[in-house]
């Protein structure tokens, strides 16, 4: 185990598992919206059938399989500011971002 593994904090979500379920949902949704569109040209339905279809996945398929990956999204984005307020109540943060037209330095 790594330095960096050390510093995670234990609910933080695998990254690699996030990236390999992205790479999963596009492959399953272009196999499946391909398979759809030799369907539909076999069928000979009218082309917009094919953004019907298409809908149809994003709804049943790709919505659904990325539940965890939006899940986990939030999940970060909920432990990166309980850091940032932790860190505010301990003295460890300036007092935010300057005022527009502020001088810097």
């Amino acid at each position: 185990m790594s330095d960096a593994d050390d510093d995670l904090h234990p609910d933080a979500p695998d990254t690699f598992a996030l990236r390999r379920r992205v790479l999963l949902t596009a492959v399953v949704a272009l196999v499946l919206y391909v398979a759809s569109l030799v369907l539909l040209d076999a069928l000979r339905a009218p082309s917009l059938a094919a953004l019907a279809v298409a809908a149809v996945l994003y709804l049943l398929v790709v919505r659904p399989m990325m539940r965890p990956v939006r899940e986990a999204v939030a999940l970060r984005r909920r432990l990166a500011f309980q850091a940032w307020q932790k860190a505010r109540d301990a003295g460890a943060l300036d007092d935010g971002p300057p005022e527009p037209g502020a001088p810097r330095g």
